[in-house]
This record gives C-alpha cells, sequence and structure tokens, in this order.
C-alpha cells in the first residue's frame, strides 16, 4: 500500500466514526439521521469546506450501487410472511394511486409552464421514485412498528418496480411524438430491463435459498450472502437491467422459499450494509452542490410541490379505495417524499435520447433532489410520529441501532 493512500483511509473512518455517533446527535437536534448526515457531507464536501479528497468523493457511485444493492435485497423482506392475494392489492393500488397522479401533476405543471409536451412527459416520468435508504433509515432510526411502517416498506417495494415500467412508458411516448428512435425496439428494450430483472433475480435467489446456511446448518455465512447479492447485482449491470429491481426480487425470492432459516439472512445483510449506507450518505451529500439552488427556479419549485401532491392525494385516494387503516390513508403519501439516486439515474438515461433536453432535466433532478433529501426524511419521521408508531423512547438506551427494521 503507497503511503498516499492512508490520509484516504483515515477519512473514511472518520466517516464510520460520525456514522456510529450521529444517532445520538441527530435525537440531540431533533434531526433524521439520514438528514444529519447529507447536511454533514454538504458541509465538508467540494461546495462548502471542501475537506474531503477527491479520491473519496469519487467513491460515490461504487458506493452507491453497493448500498442501494443491499437496500433493494432488505425491502425483500417484506414478502416474508406476505400474502399477494390478501395484501398485494392494496399495497399495489396505493403504489400506483401515488405514482400515476404524481406523475400526472408533474406533467400538468410542466407542460403548463414550458408548452413543452415532450419535456413534460420526461419529467413526469421521474416523480413517482422514491429514495428506499433514506425512509428506511428514518424507520429504523425511529424503532417504528404498525400498520403504516409496514405498509411504507411494501409500497417502498413495489415503487421501484412501479417507477420502471411507468418512466419506460412515458420514454416511448415521448420519442415517438419527437419522431425519434424506433417505438418497437424501445418497448422491448423496457421489457427486457423489467422481465430480465425479474428472472435474473428469480433463478440466483432460488440457488441462493437452497445454499446459503449449507455449511453450517442455520448459520449463512457473510460471504456467501453477500457473494450471491453482489452477483445479482453485478451481472444485472452487465445484461443492462434495473439492478435496483433484480436485488428486490433476489430478497423477495429468498423470503419466500422455505428452504432457509430467512431472518438470519437478511439480518445479516442489515449488519453489513451500516458502514456503506452511512458512507453512502455523507458522499451523497458531498455531491450537492449548494449553486444547484441558485438554478432551481420556477420550475424546480413546482416540480416538488406537484410531486408532493400527487403523492398525498393519489396515496390517500388509493387507500381509500382499498379500505386501508385510516392511519395509513392519513400518512402514506406524506411519507414517502425523499427522492435521490433512483430519478437522477433515470434523468441521466435521458440524456442518450435528448441531449441537450436531458441536461435540463438532470440539472432539475439534482437541485430538487437537494430539497427532497433535506426536509423529506424529517417528513417521514414526523408522520409516523403522528401515527404513533416509533419505538425510539423505549429503546433510547439500546446500544442496538440498526438501519432497517430487525426481522422478527
Amino acid at each position: 500500500m503507497e503511503a498516499t493512500e492512508l490520509p484516504n483511509i483515515f477519512v473514511l473512518g472518520i466517516f464510520l466514526m460520525f456514522g456510529g455517533s450521529a444517532y445520538a446527535i441527530a435525537r440531540t437536534l431533533r434531526l433524521p439521521r439520514v438528514t444529519l448526515l447529507v447536511i454533514s457531507g454538504l458541509i465538508i464536501g467540494p461546495s462548502v469546506l471542501n475537506l474531503v479528497p477527491d479520491e473519496i468523493v469519487e467513491l460515490f457511485p461504487i458506493m452507491s450501487y453497493i448500498a442501494l444493492s443491499m437496500v433493494a435485497f432488505r425491502l425483500g423482506e417484506a414478502f416474508i410472511d406476505f400474502d399477494f392475494f390478501k395484501k398485494g392489492f392494496p399495497v399495489f393500488s396505493i403504489s400506483l394511486g401515488k405514482a400515476v397522479l404524481a406523475s400526472g401533476f408533474v406533467f400538468c405543471a410542466a407542460y403548463f409552464l414550458r408548452g413543452d409536451i415532450v419535456f413534460a412527459l420526461l419529467l413526469a416520468g421521474l416523480a413517482p421514485a422514491s429514495a428506499p435508504a433514506a425512509i428506511l433509515d428514518v424507520i429504523s432510526e425511529t424503532k417504528s412498528k404498525g400498520k403504516l411502517t409496514n405498509t411504507i416498506v411494501s409500497v417502498l417495494a413495489f415503487d421501484n418496480i412501479l417507477g420502471v415500467i411507468l418512466f419506460s412508458v412515458l420514454l416511448v411516448a415521448a420519442e415517438t411524438i419527437a419522431g425519434k428512435g424506433e417505438p418497437t425496439q424501445e418497448i422491448l428494450g423496457g421489457l427486457w430491463e423489467i422481465g430480465g430483472a425479474f428472472l435474473l433475480g428469480i433463478s440466483i435467489g432460488w440457488i441462493m435459498a437452497r445454499l446459503v446456511g449449507r455449511l453450517e446448518k442455520g448459520k449463512p455465512s457473510l460471504l456467501e450472502i453477500t457473494g450471491f447479492l453482489f452477483l445479482c447485482a453485478g451481472l444485472a449491470y452487465q445484461l443492462k437491467i434495473s439492478y435496483l429491481l433484480a436485488c428486490i426480487v433476489l430478497g423477495a425470492t429468498v423470503a419466500k422459499n422455505r428452504a432457509q432459516p430467512k431472518q438470519n439472512i437478511f439480518l445479516t445483510v442489515e449488519d453489513v450494509s451500516e458502514p456503506f449506507l452511512v458512507i453512502f450518505f455523507l458522499l451523497a451529500g458531498c455531491e450537492l452542490d449548494l449553486s444547484a439552488l441558485q438554478s432551481l427556479g420556477v420550475i424546480g419549485i413546482l416540480y416538488v410541490l406537484a410531486r408532493c401532491l400527487g403523492f398525498v392525494v393519489g396515496g390517500s385516494l388509493a387507500a381509500r379505495l382499498v379500505n386501508a387503516e385510516p392511519v395509513v390513508r392519513q400518512n402514506i403519501g406524506w411519507s414517502l417524499f425523499p427522492q435521490a439516486g433512483i430519478a437522477l439515474g433515470l434523468a441521466v438515461i435521458t440524456l442518450e435520447y435528448f441531449p441537450q433536453l436531458g441536461q435540463f432535466l438532470v440539472s432539475v433532478i439534482v437541485s430538487t433532489t437537494m430539497v427532497f433529501e433535506l426536509f423529506g426524511p424529517a417528513v417521514t419521521r414526523w408522520r409516523l410520529y403522528k401515527a404513533q408508531e416509533p419505538q425510539e423512547a423505549a429503546t433510547a438506551q439500546s446500544a442496538d441501532f440498526a438501519f432497517v427494521q430487525k426481522s422478527k
């Protein structure tokens, strides 16, 4: 190892130590931990104090890929006791309702302001995406349990699926209207991205559920679990399919398979994901640029307002239509505001098809991401408290802090 690399390792050590104390600091400041980490990253990053070496900041893409793959896998845990025919339709309806209305409101706002139907379609396709890592961190920090919390986790699992599908459909519609590309080819590409993710996740999940934990019965190895998880994420990248969707399906396949003590597998991923998530949130803050707020403009403000209104109205209406509990109807849309990497990743895809328009879309999402990442987790935390589901008061003396809810 070169001596010049040691300062970078030192910085990562400081990151992890700060992440370990962030719970206590965030509780004192009455902030969600994820917000504290993102703000801290912003302050020490290039946009403000510039204390973090460029080599560390450049780790963000790979750290994002690893951390979000683990979070996606953990979302699959929601399917352990999930009866799709009894619970699937209500959860799917809520996810669909908020996605459709958010997209619809954003489309109307963008078209009203710019009069460009292609731009309005593309921006509408970015609206449904949420930030599962931030939302799950708030749930874990507050130790929330209950009907609202369970619905949030289940909706997040469906959100990625619906988000990719809706974006693909609207991208094809935008290309058709603009006279670019071949619609049939784009439709097939979208089907491959979604269907391929399902096939990959199910195939690796079926094998994983049967092989992990065979060396020492009942004690799945960390190397085995992370090996299968990274294999799935890596193959998804090579095959150009949604790695988040593939990892959700991987987790769901393991959760529904009876061949393994499933809780041990998810607990292992939960524990090993914590350092990656701490670094991910801090680097996400480093990636933010305060100057982006200057370019927020009217379209950015309308996007934020329309998306939030769509979530609240769509989530509430859909929950009412499927006779969800009052606590879910009143709070579900509010709890899903955070938006980050997934939306930005989808925005980057538009650069390939609409270079100039894509640049503007990316700038809108970058600027609004700052808003959503700073206030979104706080709103999620507020609604969980309003629903009286956090358990942190009863466990304040506990040293066992996890990012995602512990399995039962």
